[in-house]
């Protein structure tokens, strides 16, 4: 929520967000309207155009505090009084390469946060209303009440009385094409000043329903230059909820650096383990295949073996294919023997009951292969026996 207030003999304020209102009168007048609305947020304060000077300076250093420096005498010729007596507000460069500057009185500023701080506001911005108005590389005007708030081509901008719009207008260098926002209400009683322009001038009509200070914030977009710099800074407090997301930030910062470096220690271990893991399987290879030195390509090797284009292929495929099925039959494996030439593999056995073996033997019958079980021993309280297994077609 958002309080835009002017500041001036009498104030005109509008409030926006949640709790919206509007109204004018002295500054305690306002305060007791805010407190109908039950008003709560930021504060921006406006300095009514005419008792600013914007204009641009250009000043070559690229430090700030050189800048600082320098600005006073960069615009000293501009100015009808001391700069002693002056505030001074630098702004960003325009399309040229110009700073925007705002001139306006110390003893103004002083009064401007005096005002306010009686009232119990205290501003986050304070900014001239013609800089809130509407701006483009056309000349923009926009007229509010008696007054038209003109934005030249190079950012800057001024007031006039609408009575002496199309005067003022004429002196502006590169006025050809203006957009011209305006109260529908407005347009009639302004037609002639309007035609005097465009005797010279092209001139878009932008017709507004709001008129007043409410027309104006409309286009205020936070990046307007802010007079509270130099001894008029403001520190802000940083409100709860606002803390509470800078918290969430630096834990999200937090979290993301640490899980980016368990990523990076995961990397790591995974590299040593798997560094250990062909140790080993170098190891294995050599012990298992003592005759063969070709260890360049291991990977492709074992493949040739359990696919059975190696010598023993048939007798990993065939134990492969009956090791997977083995766990959780209540059988245990006590001994083995592959005859390479007849190709199959029997396999010796113990269980708590004979019926095991036999659903042990059916199942492998159904994922493929061949199994007949040869013997079957009935000892006290378990049975030993033998199962020969081979491929269908062996």
């Amino acid at each position: 929520m958002t309080l835009f207030i002017r500041l001036d003999k009498k104030c005109d304020w509008v409030a926006t967000g949640a709790a919206t209102g509007s109204g004018s009168g002295a500054i305690e007048t306002v305060s007791e309207d805010l407190k109908k609305i039950d008003w709560k947020g930021d504060v921006v304060a406006l300095i009514p155009g005419e008792k600013v000077l914007v204009t641009t300076a250009t000043i070559p250093s690229r430090q700030s505090r050189h800048i600082a420096q320098a600005l006073p005498y960069a615009v000293e010729e501009k100015l009808a009084v001391d700069i002693e007596t002056c505030h001074f507000a630098l702004g960003e460069k325009n399309q040229l390469g110009e700073f925007i500057v705002c001139i306006n009185s110390r003893e103004d500023m002083s009064e401007y946060l005096s005002q306010l701080k009686e009232v119990g506001l205290e501003p986050s911005v304070m900014t001239v209303d013609t800089l809130v108005a509407p701006k483009s590389q056309k000349t923009c005007i926009t007229i509010e009440g008696e007054k038209a708030h003109i934005r030249t081509s190079n950012q800057t901008g001024f007031c006039a009385p609408t009575t002496q719009l199309a005067m003022v207008v004429g002196l502006i260098n590169g006025s050809n094409d203006i957009d011209l926002y305006i109260p529908t209400d407005k347009i009639d009683q302004l037609s002639i000043e309007i035609a005097e322009i465009e005797i010279k001038s092209s001139v878009t009509v932008h017709a507004k329903k709001e008129e007043g200070l409410k027309a104006l914030v409309e286009h205020y977009s936070g990046n307007e230059l802010n007079l509270l710099q130099g001894d008029f800074q403001v520190s802000r407090k940083t409100k709860p909820d606002q803390a509470v997301w800078g918290a969430a930030k630096i834990l999200s910062a937090s979290t993301l650096i640490l899980y980016l470096c368990l990523l990076l220690a995961k990397g790591i271990f995974l590299d040593y383990t798997a560094s250990q893991y062909s140790d080993e399987v170098s190891a294995l290879f050599n012990d298992v295949y003592p005759g063969d030195d070709n260890v360049r390509d291991i990977r492709r090797v074992w493949a040739a073996r359990l696919s059975g284009t190696g010598d023993d292929g048939n007798f990993l495929q065939i134990f492969g294919d009956t090791a997977v099925y083995l766990p959780g039959t209540g059988l245990s494996l006590d001994n083995m023997n592959f005859n390479k030439s007849r190709g199959d593999l029997v396999i010796q056995v113990g269980a708590a009951q004979s019926e095991s073996l036999v659903n042990f033997s059916a199942t492998l019958n159904k994922v493929g292969l061949n199994a007949e079980i040869g013997t079957i021993a009935q000892q006290e309280g378990s049975v030993r026996g033998s199962l020969k297994i081979k491929f269908f077609g062996d």
